[in-house]
């Protein structure tokens, strides 16, 4: 007999034995509590939130607050021998704020409260164009092959390398450009021609009425409307006019002359960045004669 089959045989029916001796007690269920339980499962694991680093959301964030201010747009443009995508570029200055923007060929932008600029990524071989509404001073690097063109409403401003301001506004039909340095080039949008409507020099200011076409120039001091960007005020014998004009600009707040003949009255005054326009107004008040008070965020000046 073989003795290996033999403690096999054994082996098994021992096993058999205890298997048969062995009594399995039914575990006690709740049908109910076990569905609730597992669905509120299931449904736990479908919300299940995906962290995200904190470093990334302060950055987007960031990219929110920056997109109010900064967008990128995308044009296809087209000519005879190829198609070319240029990417634009538009900045704008929120309300209450001024923004300074350097353009691809170092030019130097300033924006005032609540205008914009539109320009490309990288300017053509031939011209560098921008679009510009509201205010903006220029200082444009010299390059007497590639003119530099500024478009507004109604009206082009064609220049070399210089230093100018544009002043336009919803509540206005008058373009106003006013020439620090260099010289300047007007176009009104319906002359195609190379002949330039006007051609301004340093202390000039054109003015151009988009509604009838018509265009003025004025002989000034250039430098009080560049106060708005570097915030030092010097009035040479100015009209209160035209020093109120300077403040709204550089304050952007509305300033109301109620009386015509205070309109002419001139002041000499010489203020730097560190007055408030209420130290300004209350200077100026003494030698100017008049008062001013403030009527639901506008400034009114009268007479004494």
């Amino acid at each position: 007999m073989d003795l290996n089959n033999l403690n096999n045989r054994e082996n098994k029916s021992l096993t058999e034995e205890y298997i048969a001796r062995i009594q399995f007690k039914p575990l006690a269920t709740n049908k109910d509590l076990a569905y609730n339980k597992t669905w509120d499962r299931i449904q736990s694991e479908k919300l299940v939130a995906i962290g995200v680093s904190p470093v990334w959301k302060y950055i987007s964030i960031a990219a929110s607050l920056a997109l109010l201010i900064v967008s990128t747009l995308s044009v296809i443009f087209y000519n005879p021998k190829t198609t070319e995508q240029i990417a634009y570029l538009e900045v704008s200055s929120v309300s209450g704020a001024k923004t300074k923007v350097v353009l691809p060929d170092s030019t130097m932008v300033w924006l005032n409260s609540n205008s914009r600029i539109r320009y490309p990524r990288q300017f053509t071989a031939d011209s560098r164009n921008v679009k510009l509404e509201g205010e903006a001073m220029f200082n444009v690097s010299k390059n007497k092959h590639k003119p530099f063109i500024v478009s507004i409403d109604g009206m082009r401003v064609k220049v070399l390398g210089t230093k100018f301001n544009i002043h336009t506004s919803d509540d206005s039909d008058i373009i106003e450009t006013t020439l620090l340095e260099g010289s300047v080039a007007l176009f009104k949008e319906s002359n195609y021609t190379g002949v330039a409507d006007q051609i301004l020099k340093p202390d000039q200011q054109a003015l151009f009425n988009k509604k009838n076409g018509e265009m003025e120039v004025l002989n000034l001091e250039a430098d009080s409307y560049a106060s708005w960007v570097s915030g030092v005020f010097e009035f040479n014998k100015m009209t209160l006019q035209e020093i109120t004009t300077s403040l709204q600009r550089a304050f952007d707040v509305k300033i109301d002359i109620q009386n015509e003949s205070l309109k002419s009255v001139r002041l000499t005054a010489q203020f730097n960045r560190r007055e408030t326009l209420d130290e300004i107004l209350s200077i100026l008040q003494i030698s100017g004669h008049f008062k001013y008070e403030k009527v639901k965020g506008r400034i009114n000046i009268k007479r004494e």
